[in-house]
């Protein structure tokens, strides 16, 4: 029997919003978050095809020239961050690193860096580009070694247990140290202009669904005050904005077999030009160690 009403992380009940693609969600009434239930395990699909052409429908044509294409905000939330930390030579760990991009970001401004990732081949990738990447999930990462800074970008958002993995963030953490955090962000007016059709409704690789008021939320009541955030657009690279729209579910499939063919377009050097997208559906946050959790 379907439960049009669940319990959201936050401890208060949700109801049931809509349906997409057999993927129920439902909005918590007091949070307002938004998020699939139930959710699984979908860590399969971190393969090497999530990072180098996206053939499940989901990931990346290519997660380095992706990533390229934004490495400037990248840079940016790197320097946003450092300004609030307490530690002039502060040590970075990147969750869900991937190949390792942003760790080469934090490099090039003197921050000793390292991250974690779940996918293998995507550790192998980072290996061979000579980033410190090692393979693990945050629950089995074991180490002595404490961090000033701790990042997750466009991590918390496929995580099945966001409470948990908060949570561990805060363990890895010293005193007042930073967490920066960029998930897409639910209340954005480009995402309630696109409603069902909005690009980051993606379960099972999205399954939490953020705004301000949510995410903001969860870190406070888990030990974290929010101390600055800010909503923020991306540039891309022209082939991964053709792997998303011809990936697109929201898309008819009929016009997404016709773009299709020109694919081997994407994949000259005109693939790699990035371009600037205006959607400020983005949301990006500074949250600081407590030292109490609640």
């Amino acid at each position: 029997m379907f439960d049009s009403t669940v319990k959201c992380i936050c401890g208060h009940m949700a109801k049931w919003k809509f349906e997409l693609r057999d993927f129920n969600f439902f909005r918590c009434q007091e949070c307002q978050l938004l998020f699939v239930h139930p959710v699984y395990d979908a860590s399969e699909i971190y393969d090497e095809t999530y990072f180098k052409g996206g053939s499940h429908g989901f990931g990346f044509s290519n997660y380095e020239t992706d990533k390229l294409a934004s490495s400037r905000y990248l840079t940016k939330l790197l320097k946003w961050a450092l300004r609030k930390c307490n530690e002039n030579n502060p040590r970075l760990l990147d969750v869900g690193a991937a190949n390792g991009f942003f760790l080469t970001v934090c490099n090039d401004e003197g921050i000793e860096a390292e991250g974690i990732e779940i996918s293998q081949e995507a550790v192998d990738w980072a290996e061979k580009l000579g980033r410190k990447v090692m393979c693990s999930t945050i629950e089995d990462f074991k180490t002595n070694q404490r961090y000033e800074v701790v990042s997750a970008l466009d991590v918390l958002e496929h995580i099945p247990r966001p409470v948990e993995f908060i949570q561990n963030v805060r363990e890895l953490l010293v005193e007042r140290g930073i967490f920066l955090i960029n998930v897409p962000y639910e209340g954005s007016f480009s995402a309630k202009l696109s409603g069902k059709k909005w690009h980051a409704f993606l379960p099972p690789e999205h399954w939490f669904y953020f705004n301000k008021k949510s995410l903001r939320q969860i870190l406070e009541n888990n030990g974290f005050e929010v101390i600055d955030s800010k909503v923020i657009s991306k540039s891309f690279s022209l082939s991964y904005i053709f792997l998303t729209v011809v990936n697109s579910p929201q898309i008819p499939l009929s016009l997404r077999r016709l773009l299709g063919t020109t694919e081997f377009i994407f994949k000259r050097p005109i693939g790699k030009i990035k371009v600037f997208l205006p959607l400020y559906d983005n949301l990006s946050v500074l949250a600081m160690k407590t030292g109490i959790n609640s």
